[in-house]
């Protein structure tokens, strides 16, 4: 990349701050518009729900008694600096009978759960949701202050009537007290680019790119993570985004990205193809016009990937790719199609799969599933498609799991794109070496002597018994796991998380 493209994406990012640093005064920055107590059910279908137990489930819980406070902000702020609780008290105010420190997430149409959105907008109002406990409603006439600030200063209202200076409560201090500074504001750091497909069946993709926090000039990042999520509408693709405190498998990959310092790609995905066929279950012409639909899409995504690149200066190949359910099975489509843009992929528990390709043998492919899930004999099936054209691949199918996710298939998600991310000068040295023609001739070795290229995988430590759900050294393999059954394990921290049940 020149130096003026890094210097024209650095000053871009320095505009944004520099547009980004007005200032906002602390008085009657934070305000509570309304309280409600919502004492039934409302037409609305509002209802409040928690995860269980693994990441990403959820489920609706009996209706609660709630209240429900609308409340804005002076400017744009990060919701991650602010606080929002609700203290419960007698009649006379003087016992406080309970407390909520945060508020609490409701399902409002939307499949990502958050107690207060990522952003508060200028003067935008947000309601937010503070469940009254049980021994609360016990107390007669019983009274709440629910408090809304920062650090810097507060404010709070008494429900159903009074004033907070008749209760005591932890941020006295800055609602009575404000500290009188100017507060910076801040700017939302992803960029959203439209590229068009040409093809009927999905007219556009939106991708969004977002740089490691603090991070103006991205040739400096690590590495390129390209996340495809599930989301009923662009707005939810760049919430989830935005959302790396989530306790679920995209939050987990959100962090592992800003540990890793990689520039985020992310979008959504779309059903293109029969989710419950593989490949070889469809007819020519099916298959054909498949073919030709997806293939629009990802000529797209990678002129969109292309743009971003030059406009920004991040990156633009090794990617890590992830996806899960319907987003995997785009991604490992996205992957066969675009094999040089990817250096790794994670795909857990897609349904179908399509045909491999001898140009996708350079990526490394993690696959995770479900011995209970639908797709589980079509995988087996990819599998061994894989690993007759040379894949380097590592496949697990966890015991007792359907269609959902599993802390094993993250945490081995994390650990193999940590591998993936340790190999990347062999990857250029094997590339290399083909294109000088030193590299063995695909076309001329029969599918059973294919080898992956990295070393770890041709001579891999451990072998997994995918059947059995056994590890083994690899000088044990032999005897012990059936050739069909064998999957390599390269590292002694892959096989540790591979053997694990949680």
């Amino acid at each position: 990349m020149s130096h003026s493209i890094r210097k024209r994406a650095s000053l871009f990012f320095f505009a944004l701050s520099v547009a980004a640093h007005g200032m906002a005064q602390t008085h009657e920055f934070f305000k509570i518009n309304a309280v409600k107590f919502v004492s039934s059910p409302p037409s609305s279908g509002e209802n409040i729900f928690k995860r269980v137990p693994a990441p990403g489930k959820t489920i609706s819980l009996p209706f609660e008694p709630y209240l429900k406070v609308t409340v804005k902000t002076g400017d744009r702020i990060w919701a991650e600096t602010l606080y929002a609780k609700a203290y419960y008290f007698d009649r006379a105010g003087k016992q406080m009978i309970d407390k909520a420190e945060k508020p609490f997430p409701f399902l409002r149409g939307s499949t990502t759960p958050h107690a207060m959105p990522v952003f508060f907008e200028k003067n935008k109002a947000e309601a937010l949701y503070f469940v009254v406990p049980r021994n609360v409603l016990a107390i007669p006439e019983w009274r709440a202050v629910v408090v809304f600030g920062d650090t810097l200063a507060a404010t709070a209202t008494v429900f159903p009537s009074g004033f907070p200076g008749m209760f005591d409560f932890p941020e006295r201090t800055q609602v009575d007290k404000p500290v009188k500074v100017r507060r910076e504001l801040v700017i939302d750091p992803v960029v959203e680019y439209v590229v068009k497909t040409g093809n009927a069946r999905q007219p556009q993709i939106t991708l969004f790119m977002r740089p490691p926090v603090g991070m103006t000039d991205m040739s400096q990042a690590d590495g390129v993570l390209a996340i495809c999520l599930l989301a009923n509408s662009v707005e939810e693709v760049k919430r989830r985004l935005q959302q790396a405190d989530a306790l679920d498998e995209v939050g987990g990959i959100l962090r592992f990205a800003e540990k890793r310092k990689l520039v985020i790609v992310c979008w959504g995905s779309r059903s293109l193809w029969d989710p419950r066929k593989n490949w070889d279950e469809l007819d020519r012409d099916t298959a054909k016009q498949l073919d030709a639909t997806f293939n629009d899409v990802a000529d797209a995504w990678a002129r969109g990937t292309e743009n971003l690149s030059r406009r920004y200066g991040m990156p633009n190949r090794d990617f890590l790719l992830w996806g899960v359910s319907g987003a995997a099975q785009y991604a490992q489509r996205l992957a066969l199609r675009k094999p040089h843009y990817f250096l790794a992929l994670h795909a857990h528990i897609p349904s179908s799969f399509d045909k491999p390709t001898s140009d996708a043998a350079q990526i490394l492919w993690c696959l995770t599933t479900g011995e209970n899930e639908s797709g589980y004999e079509r995988s087996l099936r990819f599998l061994t498609e894989c690993r007759a054209m040379g894949y380097p691949i590592l496949y697990k199918a966890i015991p007792g799991l359907g269609h959902e996710g599993h802390p094993v298939a993250d945490r081995l998600g994390i650990a193999f794109f940590d591998y993936a991310l340790s190999l990347r000068e062999e990857k250029r040295d094997h590339e290399e070496s083909n294109a000088k023609g030193k590299g063995y001739d695909r076309s001329t070795q029969p599918p059973a002597v294919k080898l992956p290229w990295p070393a770890t995988f041709k001579e891999p430590e451990f072998i997994g018994d995918v059947v059995n759900q056994q590890v083994f050294r690899a000088e044990e393999a032999a005897e012990n796991v059936p050739e069909g059954f064998r999957v390599s394990i390269p590292t002694k921290k892959l096989a540790d998380i591979w053997m694990s049940e949680k």
